[in-house]
């Protein structure tokens, strides 16, 4: 094996092998999704390659290419599989756990607990649940919770729903992976207590003198938790949020400094050391700065590779072997899987691997074109990272940064050897010396940096794409490949980019409503020929909008263009996102709000929009609601914001109110609302429920549930997903939002 591996004679079947093993771990997350089909397929392949293969090579990769299958079953049953039963979530539970985060906003907190006891159940060590506790100020100010402190609660909690909208990120595997999987609060009459105190680390402390924290916390350890939301956005725009995630640049950089400075410690010590000490223990001095480096920035995929390669990069210059990053990259990805299989559902662990492998097939065609220029070099090799990582972006982010290989080219180098060196440097003299005078200096020359990181990003503005499958993401980085090495292969690449463009510029020619999953909320988006129209915007808590999160993405994605909103009524998960709407330019587009709602137009073409404006005699919000009725041939929508019981009897003498096709229930149905006599005047086919899953009001109410079905209507709710329809010419169709189904997640 050392032969086979270290002197280049490439053993096919032992590096076929490790191929096999990951794609056998892709197959099995990704392509089979019944395990019980899926086992027996295991077992009845396993059987025939027994009996059937002789030759031994064939076999040795075929079972590799099973038991890489296999593995995350294995796996998921020894660390995901604890989970809360049915009659456990009814009731109250105990909860032991370590914090490991906090989020504060306006009138709570929100920890992130990893548990270690739950239901009187003590979690195996390598089991792996993480919680979401909402805790009151009020509490939280009487036992002050520490990062790192162990605490006890007692409350009852329910399974995190994360929002499923078409098209956008699908939060249930990021979830998933990190094992969050409930959420509860604490009440004044629920136990809490902090059983042990976290004894303070220097390392989680770092930069936390300077005005600056955040910046120092996103560019040293990757945690992006506490940046701004603008400055997020700025970073987005600019194509720049690698700076912000560990990287190989980053251990590379915490390598190279621990590795000098270790060998000027040496120097001053020669006298007292043997040469071959010398040698050698600057190698381990860094080994050790970069795995203490890699537990401060919580283990990130993309910082466990580079500390794989860089650990295989020292023993091969110890003990005198040759060394290939090729081969390095695959040992990382083998030894990263076999940490975590289901790293392969994180967005970064492509990133990490995808933009090392485009590294080095740039350095390959520098050497190959002799491009000798350092200043040339590190141009070409950020032009083919962000080619190569662009098609990974638009799956992942619905879009990309227009300008980023430009920025990239001034933004790579600043970080790499002015930022991050000089944070490094402040926080190693506050650590040794507990000396801050440094961080005033170093604030001085950051804030310069981040008003120029928000000014030039807010006139950069994010290129949203349609959605794009997987398949063709693929075809286009092997189009990439085609295209970096053979210029004549051109043309290969013009059949993806016609289809490609085709699909981009095609708009849709129905009517097309899109009920988006916005929670407790509501916000509609009907669309015709690349126009919308924007009915509620969702809520808005803290510095987390629903408009700027959801709405806005799935206009940019879906290529429309916003030209009137009508929102029903003042209250915050109907009309949270105002704010955000004027910020985003389309304050004018605003066409109704509440009473002041006097609407009788076609927006659309061949789409009629008219609403009915509330009695200035409604005694509530809720019953000022502008309730909206959109027709389009024989189909008829009926939106009706939070409307109750007394309002609906008002509309009851509107003879265009009868037989809708799709009713959108009044007030998250609520029992307030949706009485027998507004049903049975609008006599709905359909009825979505704008509702967020497992809310605390249990809508809808199980009595307007019956009321409904009792006069044969098909019932939806966006706790499910956002609901989407589609109007033609004879018909219509009504479904949820598309979305892969897993054998691993559990509703």
């Amino acid at each position: 094996m050392d032969r086979l591996f270290w002197h280049g004679g490439l053993h096919l079947p032992f590096w076929q092998s490790i191929v096999c093993f990951v794609v056998g771990c892709i197959l099995s997350l990704f392509f089979f999704n019944t395990l019980v089909f899926f086992s027996t397929i295991i077992l009845v392949v396993l059987v025939i390659v027994v009996i059937t293969t002789k030759n031994t090579a064939k076999f040795y990769v075929i079972i590799t290419l099973l038991v890489g299958a296999s593995y995350p079953i294995l796996y998921y049953h020894c660390v995901y599989s604890s989970n809360l039963s049915y009659d456990e979530l009814q009731q109250k539970q105990v909860l032991h756990g370590v914090i490991e985060q906090i989020d504060n906003y306006q009138f709570n907190d929100r920890l992130i607990v990893k548990t270690t006891k739950i239901a009187n159940t003590d979690l195996k060590p390598y089991a792996l649940m993480r919680a979401q506790v909402y805790i009151s100020r009020a509490i939280n100010t009487q036992y002050s919770p520490k990062v790192g402190d162990t605490i006890s609660i007692r409350a009852k909690f329910k399974p995190i729903k994360p929002r499923l909208n078409e098209g956008l990120f699908d939060r249930r595997l990021h979830n998933f992976y990190v094992g969050l999987k409930y959420k509860g609060s604490v009440s004044k009459t629920d136990d809490f207590a902090v059983l042990t105190r976290a004894t303070p680390s220097h390392i989680t402390n770092l930069g936390s003198l300077s005005r600056y924290s955040w910046l120092y916390r996103g560019v040293l350890f990757g945690d992006t938790s506490a940046m701004p939301a603008n400055i997020k956005s700025a970073v987005r725009n600019l194509g720049i949020a690698h700076l912000f995630a560990v990287s190989g640049l980053h251990m590379a950089i915490v390598f190279g400094f621990s590795f000098w400075l270790g060998k000027l410690a040496l120097l001053l010590v020669s006298k007292f050391a043997s040469h071959n000490t010398l040698r050698i223990t600057p190698y381990f001095i860094a080994i050790a700065a970069c795995a203490t480096y890699l537990h401060a920035s919580d283990y990130a995929t993309s910082a466990i590779r580079a500390f794989i390669m860089i650990a295989l990069v020292c023993l091969c210059l110890l003990v005198n072997r040759s060394y290939t990053s090729k081969r390095a990259l695959l040992c990382a990805l083998l030894l990263v899987i076999l940490v975590n299989p289901f790293v392969l559902l994180s967005v970064g662990f492509y990133f990490s691997f995808i933009a090392v492998a485009s590294i080095l097939v740039a350095l390959d065609l520098t050497n190959k074109r002799r491009i000798s220029s350092p200043l040339y070099q590190l141009a070409f090799i950020q032009l083919v990272i962000s080619i190569t990582l662009a098609p990974l972006t638009v799956l992942f982010f619905n879009g990309t940064s227009v300008l980023s290989v430009f920025v990239n080219l001034i933004a790579i180098p600043l970080f790499s050897f002015f930022v991050m060196p000089l944070m490094l440097c402040v926080v190693l003299v506050d650590y040794a010396f507990s000396f801050s005078t440094p961080y005033r200096w170093l604030d001085a020359l950051l804030k310069l940096l981040i008003k120029y990181i928000e000014r030039i990003g807010e006139h950069i503005a994010w290129h949203y794409v349609p959605p794009i499958s997987w398949q063709l993401i693929m075809l286009t980085i092997a189009a990439v490949l085609l295209l970096l090495y053979y210029y004549r292969s051109a043309l290969l690449t013009l059949p993806i980019l016609v289809f490609y463009y085709a699909h981009a510029l095609n708009k849709e020619p129905n009517l097309t409503i899109r009920i988006l999953d916005v929670g407790h909320g509501l916000s509609v988006i009907i669309s015709k020929q690349g126009e919308a129209v924007l009915y509620d915007l969702g809520a808005r808590y803290q510095d987390f909008s629903y408009f700027n999160h959801l709405v806005l993405p799935t206009l940019g994605i879906n290529r429309l263009n916003l030209i009137k909103t009508v929102i029903s009524h003042d209250d915050n998960d109907h009309s949270g996102g105002l704010t955000d709407l004027r910020h985003a330019g389309y304050f004018s587009t605003i066409s109704g709000f509440e009473k002041a709602c006097n609407i009788n137009a076609n927006w659309l073409e061949n789409v009629r929009f008219k609403s009915f404006a509330a009695p200035h005699t409604a005694h509530s919000d809720n019953n000022s609601s502008c309730v909206l009725l959109i027709t389009s041939g024989q189909f008829k929508l009926l939106l009706t914001g939070d409307i109750e019981a007394e309002r609906e009897h008002t509309l009851l003498a509107e003879p265009s109110i009868q037989n809708i096709d799709v009713l959108i229930s009044p007030h998250h149905g609520s029992n307030s609302s949706s009485s027998e006599g507004f049903i049975n005047k609008t006599q709905p086919r359909w009825v979505v429920h704008s509702v967020n899953a497992y809310n605390r009001w249990r809508l809808p109410s199980l009595a307007v549930v019956t009321r409904y079905a009792d006069y044969g209507t098909k019932q939806l709710a966006t706790s499910r997903g956002a609901v989407k329809i589609v109007v033609t010419s004879s018909g219509y169709t009504i479904s949820y939002a598309k979305q892969q189904n897993y054998w691993f997640l559990v509703d």
